[in-house]
């Protein structure tokens, strides 16, 4: 068996073995092509810096990183680890991190960031024997947006650039690689950015993707909150969803408010993952 670069690799190829080694996952993903390629786009993946184990011509497993370069140096982010369920038990994971780390080294990467789902303990050993420690738990939820009668305490209007400087104001939490700054704009053409006004002062913010339905950020200024804006918010998210099922990744399990905020709204908790890093 021999790794090599993804540099070069066709991408049809890379789906069909990135959805066969998830298959049997504890929650079974599966990309498109296009899927593939908006993950490759949003999230800084590097097929450079991505690797594939090859038994011959057929690919068994493959490790998608992305890098972007942030305020601790570069970093690298474990986009996605898989090996098909046949090649399992070999080691391979362990491999491909040894052929790869030499390169990040090259480049002087300062840490590497990844997430793994907290009931993959085959995983997290594994992850923990390499170096990797637990940062921070994040959750995940999904559901029907329940919103009552509320106030309008706000007004809200479409937005049409992201206004960093005021948004990280708000912040109570950082947020993971896929919902950061920089995924946001490199997907900002698939962004709906809402803001919530106060006396023409801006007060609180979302940003969501009507496609995919996910709700990539939301947060109120710390003097604004319990007054209804987020739910103000979360309304208006529902009318672009069409009233489907909407989607809130990664938050921390720190931000008990924000849970409460959510499940008050009628969405429910799914999956829960570690986010861990080393350091290269």
């Amino acid at each position: 068996m021999e790794i090599k670069s993804l540099e070069n690799i066709d991408l049809e190829q890379l789906v069909k073995v990135i959805n066969l080694s998830f298959s049997d996952y504890i929650v079974p993903f599966q990309l498109t092509l296009e899927k593939l390629q908006f993950k490759i786009l949003t999230e800084d993946v590097k097929l450079n810096l991505s690797v594939g184990v090859f038994d011959g011509d057929r690919m068994v497993g493959v490790m998608l990183h992305g890098l972007r370069d942030t305020a601790e140096g570069l970093v690298a982010y474990n986009a996605a680890t898989g090996v098909i369920p046949d090649y399992r038990g070999r080691g391979l994971v362990r491999k491909m991190y040894d052929h790869l780390l030499p390169e990040l080294k090259k480049l002087k990467v300062k840490k590497m960031l990844l997430e793994v789902i907290t009931e993959n303990y085959v995983a997290i050993k594994a992850y923990e024997k390499m170096g990797y420690t637990v940062v921070r738990k994040l959750d995940c939820y999904t559901g029907k947006i329940q919103v009552g009668e509320n106030n309008a305490v706000a007004s809200l209007k479409e937005i049409d650039g992201f206004r960093w400087s005021e948004f990280i104001s708000f912040w109570s939490m950082a947020p993971s690689w896929q919902n950061d700054l920089q995924s946001l704009e490199n997907s900002k053409e698939h962004c709906c950015i809402i803001g919530a006004y106060h006396d023409d002062l801006l007060v609180g913010y979302a940003i969501f993707n009507p496609t995919s339905r996910k709700v990539n950020q939301l947060a109120v200024a710390a003097a604004y909150r319990s007054k209804g804006i987020g739910s103000q918010l979360l309304s208006y998210i529902n009318e672009l969803a069409g009233q489907q099922e909407v989607y809130v990744f990664n938050v921390a399990h720190d931000q008990a408010s924000t849970m409460s905020f959510l499940k008050k709204l009628g969405l429910r908790s799914g999956i829960a993952q570690y986010e861990m890093s080393r350091q290269v």
